[in-house]
């Protein structure tokens, strides 16, 4: 009876000694494995050093960032993850040591306008041709085409449209026809140069063949006689507003169904551009120069 007693509190002793060890690795396992690998993801944070807090338009150099584990239920859902994503980038607000890098904090689209950069709106009678599928953080080239100067000394050109310059097709308006184009682009001194981003491309020829945009195709392309022509090459669009003035998107919430319908038409876009591109381009527009607005990315 005395043994039978001893080995049923044996098996007891061991069972509980197991629970215990169970729990105690249940416990080692959830906080150093489960709960940082599993329930958490790797952002970036800010590291302020003694004054506290980042300022805004400050340039985050790598030493002001650092990774860190956080659960995923404190992760926001722009949360930057990657520090190749924020160094170097602007701030767009005061940053406390330790806040998680989102997309709303840190223009990680290079949006902002740096010291010698500013952002040109381009005004909708300048423009030759547009994407109807432009929206805001594309980057665009741009082309010269000639147009009607404003003291009528500049030759002029015809477009054949009946409405909805520059569109993509999508919304169901025409495409456009350019029947006599000469993609001319002479410099601001007279010259017959056309200006890249140094002012060094020379002009092609005039256009011989006229240049047809397909309303089915979703790109306007320029035709192969005026690729010598390009001014500007990987400009960034900060926005594109619509007829109204409001910013042309997908759908009411957002980007979200890759261009294939828009809230409104794309009337005239935002540019980013150092002020000497910006003052160069101006000259351009003077003479009554068309602008060409590609979308590449």
């Amino acid at each position: 009876m005395a043994s039978q007693r001893g080995t049923v509190l044996k098996r007891n002793y061991f069972f509980a000694f197991l629970i215990l060890l169970i729990g105690f690795g249940g416990l080692l396992g959830y906080d150093l494995y489960f709960k940082p690998y599993i329930l958490s993801q790797t952002v970036v944070k800010v590291k302020a050093g003694a004054g506290g807090y980042l300022p805004r338009n400050y340039v985050l150099q790598p030493g002001d960032l650092y990774l860190d584990s956080v659960q995923t239920k404190d992760v926001p859902s722009d949360a930057v993850t990657e520090l190749s994503r924020a160094e170097y980038k602007m701030t767009n607000t005061d940053l406390t040591d330790g806040s998680i890098l989102t997309g709303a904090l840190v223009d990680v689209s290079d949006l902002a306008p740096r010291q010698d950069e500013g952002i040109f709106p381009i005004p909708q009678e300048a423009i030759y041709a547009i994407n109807g599928s432009l929206r805001s953080k594309d980057r665009v080239d741009i082309y010269l085409v000639e147009g009607e100067s404003r003291d009528n000394h500049a030759a002029g050109y015809s477009t054949v449209a009946a409405s909805g310059m520059g569109l993509d097709g999508k919304g169901g308006a025409p495409g456009i026809a350019a029947t006599s184009s000469a993609p001319l682009s002479p410099d601001p001194a007279g010259s017959d140069v056309a200006p890249g981003l140094n002012g060094s491309q020379a002009a092609g020829p005039a256009a011989s063949n006229p240049a047809v945009i397909s309303p089915a195709g979703t790109e306007t392309v320029p035709p192969e006689d005026s690729r010598s022509n390009l001014f500007l090459s990987g400009v960034t669009v900060n926005y594109v507003r619509s007829e109204d003035n409001n910013d042309v998107l997908d759908s009411e919430n957002g980007n979200n169904n890759n261009r294939i319908t828009s809230t409104g038409k794309v009337a005239a876009p935002e540019l980013k551009l150092k002020k000497s591109e910006g003052e160069q381009l101006g000259q351009y527009l003077e003479q009554g120069m068309k602008l060409w607005i590609v979308r590449v990315q």
